[in-house]
């Protein structure tokens, strides 16, 4: 049998972890605020990261106007954020719980849907941005992030933009027995999220620079760049693609 889990395994793991009582730190994990997120404290950091974010946006689009389309809105930390920037957000997760807490802190200009994985369920060419963080890193495989990307470019409008953070590896790879034994931990992290004990890990990867510019450029996008994105509430660089719908 093989260790690498399908490719919906992400989805059902998200979507326990979306139960877990200590929900903001599942969605922001700092060190230091395991049950200690206040949702003040929790918001007033999107906000912070989200300006951090903007103005790299706004300095390659210049301008951020009209129907924006949100991957993986969580509690809706940015999704209140996107409101203010835009006329129209349409919000996507694939947890109903994380969409019933963002829906709470949003107003009437965001529509929100829940989708079992790359799916964007609006027609082509109808919207004129998008925008995605601490999402692409928990996809089960490049396959996944592949299809995402390919979705992107069909829903926007030729001369959008995208701005969609996605890790990219830094090192060699990983030795196989340790890709095993991170597999094998995984499944044990799951197997208990199924039976209601809570999670220990959860899927992460970071994608070699190569394989995401191809599927960017496979998708039609123009005008790729990589940005390394710091942001002020803790220090941690996001490392963000910015690209343009032909």
């Amino acid at each position: 049998m093989p260790l690498m889990s399908p490719p919906d395994a992400a989805v059902t793991e998200w979507r326990a972890i979306a139960q877990e009582p200590d929900l903001l730190y599942n969605v922001l994990s700092w060190p230091d605020k395991r049950e200690g997120w206040t949702e003040a404290d929790f918001y007033a950091a999107g906000t912070s990261d989200w300006e951090d974010f903007a103005r790299h946006w706004t300095h390659y689009a210049t301008a951020l106007a009209g129907h924006c389309v949100e991957i993986g809105c969580g509690v809706g930390r940015i999704t209140r954020c996107l409101e203010g920037a835009f006329a129209r957000v349409t919000a996507l997760d694939v947890s109903a719980d994380m969409i019933g807490r963002a829906r709470a802190v949003t107003g009437d200009r965001v529509t929100f849907g829940q989708v079992d994985g790359a799916q964007i369920p609006i027609g082509d060419r109808q919207a004129d941005a998008l925008f995605s963080v601490h999402v692409m890193q928990h996809l089960e495989n490049q396959r996944v992030l592949d299809a995402y990307i390919a979705e992107m470019a069909r829903v926007l409008r030729p001369g959008a933009t995208a701005m969609v953070h996605i890790p990219v590896q830094g090192g060699p790879p990983a030795r196989p027995w340790r890709r095993i034994q991170a597999e094998l931990t995984l499944r044990g992290s799951r197997r208990s999220l199924r039976a209601g004990r809570g999670h220990s890990t959860m899927r992460t990867n970071a994608y070699w620079l190569d394989d995401v510019w191809r599927a960017f450029a496979a998708a039609g996008f123009a005008d790729v760049e990589l940005r390394m994105i710091p942001v002020r509430s803790n220090g941690y660089g996001h490392q963000f693609w910015l690209a343009r719908a032909a």
